[in-house]
């Protein structure tokens, strides 16, 4: 409802309601770190990889649809779809869970970035699609004992000053952890299958 307000009627009206003009000291700031025990190069293509029906799939997230929006492809995904890989212009709707599923809402946030140079990941929430604005960014870098460190920083603002300050770093620390701790487990248990060996 809230992006019909907004006049989006169709995949092209979509906008991410953070962008490149923006400044960020207007924005709250939150950073969190991870680190994994596989290697770069293993997490990245995780990341990057694994189909957004089974990363969102868990007592604080499900995943609803994506559109993508890419030049080449208008086209929506739902669960039942095959997904190859993450691309810049995908946007994925989720609904997120508190509360042990006493208040759960709906979210939107498209992929405006994907550097395999740097290896960060970028995406920004729609605008409309849910109360607060901003951006948030994934960097990996590679550690000197070869384990992976993860980067989570959110750039985020609404028009509540108590959302901003005190509901919303609680409960984004609870999704992000989730997030990252479904993936590490998806990693975790394909290293383990490629280590495995050949039957024969």
């Amino acid at each position: 409802m809230l992006q019909y307000n907004c006049n989006i009627r169709c995949i092209s009206d979509l906008e991410a309601s953070y962008t490149m003009q923006q400044n960020a000291k207007d924005y709250y700031k939150q950073v969190r770190t991870y680190r994994l025990k596989e290697s770069l190069e293993s997490v990245w293509e995780n990341y990057n990889n694994n189909s957004p029906t089974k990363i969102y799939t868990g007592s604080k997230f499900s995943f609803g649809l994506m559109l993508s929006k890419t030049k080449s492809n208008n086209s929506i995904m739902y669960n039942s779809d095959a997904f190859s890989k993450i691309e810049q212009g995908q946007v994925l709707y989720l609904k997120l869970d508190f509360l042990k599923g006493i208040y759960s809402m709906a979210v939107a946030f498209e992929i405006t970035a994907i550097d395999s140079i740097k290896h960060t990941i970028e995406f920004s929430y729609v605008k409309g699609g849910c109360k607060a604005s901003g951006k948030q960014t994934l960097q990996f870098e590679k550690c000197k004992n070869g384990e992976t460190k993860i980067t989570h920083t959110s750039l985020y603002k609404s028009k509540s000053t108590m959302r901003d300050m005190i509901l919303y770093p609680f409960f984004h620390a609870k999704i992000t952890n989730a997030f990252h701790r479904k993936l590490k487990n998806i990693i975790a248990k394909s290293a383990f299958v490629k280590s495995q060996p050949l039957a024969g």
